[in-house]
C-alpha cells in the first residue's frame, strides 16, 4: 500500500463520519442526506476502481492476454 492509498483511507474514514452523524440525528430523511453526502465518497473510489488505481487490490500474478 502506497502513501497515496493510506491518506485516502484516512480522509475517506474521517469523511464517512459526517453522513454516520447524519443517520443517527433520526430525521425522516436522513438516509437519502447521508447518501448524497456519500456520494462524492463512491465517486472517488469508483474512479480509482475503474482507473486501476488502487494499490492493494493489485493482483502480484499478471494477466496472460
Amino acid at each position: 500500500m502506497n502513501k497515496k492509498d493510506r491518506i485516502a483511507i484516512v480522509v475517506s474514514i474521517l469523511y464517512f463520519l459526517f453522513p454516520l452523524a447524519v443517520l443517527f440525528e433520526g430525521s425522516s430523511d436522513a438516509p437519502i442526506a447521508a447518501l448524497v453526502f456519500m456520494s462524492p465518497l463512491i465517486a472517488y473510489w469508483g474512479y480509482r476502481f475503474i482507473k486501476n488505481d488502487i494499490s492493494f487490490l493489485k493482483n502480484s500474478a499478471k494477466d496472460d492476454l
